[in-house]
């Protein structure tokens, strides 16, 4: 992860009031903060780190660019992020990545392409008694697609978006009809496959949205289905280089960003938004507070718990948290050739039963075995060369799931990473590496570099309750409208990130930053919903 220093400057003679403050330099808090500094405000954003982007961020290691995130949606033409990115003159090249993700199963090994059509046939091919349950199934997909349309999350909605919100369950029964049920992925698959295999496979990309097959909710994997549809890609130059784009499009515009800096509390009078206090101490006055953070920080430590009603500060405490997991970046002195790695992540399940490899990586006792445990390892050098010196390559294993207290918190006591965290996320990593060669020989060797992250080094560099890598879980009970935002019980402050409506990814922080400044501006940003 990225390195951190000590925030022992002074802060900045910005001034002692905006118009807006964003606390969190996530990328979901950059493009709010860009696009309300787009429209004349005065935005203060504020992080507690030396750079921007949160999870979207890239280090080097003896010149090789580890990268934390995989890949992107909605860079396609009439995609929202591409939209936002226009909007704010932000010029960035994406690369498209496909097939965007790989399915590596005991006897299936399926590339898997964006369009749908085409995924739908490799399956037949691979399933064919399944020929008529897999039409049905991408019949149905298809039409849950066509409803999920982002304006319906505009707080406040426009007229015509509110006389379709109005005919919404008529126009999309089954929309509506998954969201009402509180469906699983698992008990979607169910009501349409018999063939306990491909619903696996059907199930494979779950880590990417932060919740097993049998807590998903249905319409958060059809709704990450629908995103990759329409393209997957990679940013050139790294992750790192994207979000320094939008912190620059942010303080072009006048913004001020201010890192090193923690927000310590969200202060309001009345129960309305005055202003926040930093560590170093200092006070701001605003109206408005854009919270990039985590969930529970944000409504159970920041914010005045007093102003805001004890059924919601109940719902957020109970929330069940998205997974977090442990990574491996290698820098190796030779090139990965094989093509099979050429494109996005290539996803290693060991069985086709998603629940005893998920208990396997949950495990908090002792080591799991090498072959029990799924993972997938992304060869980023291959998608962009420029992250590695010339003829090498580097890479990350990821494995989902690994549990913030494995071994009482990884060995770490009194929150001093010593010789005992060293020696347990050493021993997990050789067993996470034996899985690796035992299915790949020739991938791992010539190691020049090398970094752990485990759910502690997630939480540190994030302050994610746990680690949690997409906050709150999409379970059925938190899925699109059942999670906050972009507005919040409390006046003036909104949110944006991934506990925002669409949960986690690039993508979806970005349309939640978009959707919180259109709430600011009361609807201001029209033309990016083409309304």
């Amino acid at each position: 992860m990225a390195g951190e220093r000590e925030s022992g400057e002074p802060t900045p003679d910005f001034g002692e009031r905006f118009d807006a403050v964003i606390v969190g330099a996530g990328i979901g808090g950059l493009a709010c903060g860009a696009l309300l500094a787009a429209e004349g405000l005065e935005v203060l954003v504020v992080e507690r780190h030396d750079r921007p982007g949160g999870f979207v961020t890239d280090y080097e290691r003896k010149g090789y660019r580890f990268q934390v995130p995989h890949l992107v949606g909605g860079c396609g033409p009439g995609g929202y992020l591409a939209r936002v990115m226009d909007h704010l003159g932000i010029t960035f090249e994406f690369k498209r990545v496909d097939p965007y993700v790989r399915f590596v199963y005991p006897e299936h090994d399926i590339s898997v392409p964006s369009d749908a059509e085409a995924f739908k046939q490799l399956l037949k091919e691979n399933f064919q008694p399944q020929t008529d349950n897999l039409n049905h199934f991408f019949s149905v997909a298809t039409r849950v697609y066509k409803a999920m349309d982002v304006r319906m999350f505009r707080k406040p909605r426009p007229a015509a978006s509110t006389l379709k919100a109005a005919a919404y369950p008529l126009v999309y029964p089954r929309m509506v009809a998954l969201e009402a049920r509180g469906r699983t992925l698992q008990q979607l698959l169910d009501s349409y496959f018999t063939e306990d295999r491909i619903k696996a496979v059907l199930a494979t990309t779950w880590p990417f949205l932060g919740a097993p097959p049998w807590e998903l909710s249905a319409l958060s994997m059809l709704w990450m289905m629908k995103n990759f549809r329409e393209g997957a890609f990679v940013p050139s130059g790294g992750y790192g280089a994207l979000a320094d784009a939008f912190a620059k499009a942010f303080t072009d515009r006048g913004g001020k960003l201010l890192l090193g800096h923690e927000a310590t509390a969200i202060n309001a009078e009345a129960g309305v938004v005055c202003g926040v206090e930093l560590q170093p101490r200092t006070k701001i006055e605003t109206p408005v507070v854009v919270s990039d953070a985590d969930s529970r920080r944000t409504f159970l430590r920041l914010a005045d718990r007093e102003r805001l009603p004890r059924a919601f500060l109940e719902r957020v405490e109970e929330g069940p948290l998205s997974i977090s997991g442990f990574t491996i970046h290698l820098g190796m002195a030779k090139k990965t050739e094989d093509p099979g790695f050429a494109n996005g992540p290539v996803l290693v399940q060991p069985s086709y039963d998603h629940r005893s490899m998920y208990e396997a990586a949950r495990a908090t006792g002792d080591y799991p075995d090498a072959e029990s445990i799924s993972w997938g390892v992304t060869v980023h050098s291959a998608m962009d060369p420029t992250l590695a010196p010339e003829g090498k390559s580097c890479l990350d294993i990821v494995v989902p799931g690994v549990p913030y207290g494995f071994m009482e918190r990884w060995g770490v006591e009194s929150g001093v990473r010593g010789d005992k965290y060293r020696a347990i996320k050493e021993k997990y990593a050789e067993v996470v590496v034996e899985a690796v060669s035992e299915r790949f020989p020739d991938l791992i060797g010539n190691v020049e570099a090398y970094d752990i992250s485990t759910p502690v080094t997630f939480e540190r560099y994030t302050m994610a309750a746990d680690g949690c890598w997409y906050d709150t879980a999409p379970v059925p009970a938190w899925t699109l409208t059942r999670r906050p935002g972009p507005r919040t019980p409390m006046r003036g402050l909104f949110v944006t990130g991934s506990k925002s409506v669409f949960g986690g990814g690039i993508y979806a922080s970005v349309v939640s930053g978009l959707l919180a400044a259109d709430s600011v501006l009361k609807g201001g940003l029209g033309d990016l919903f083409n309304d």
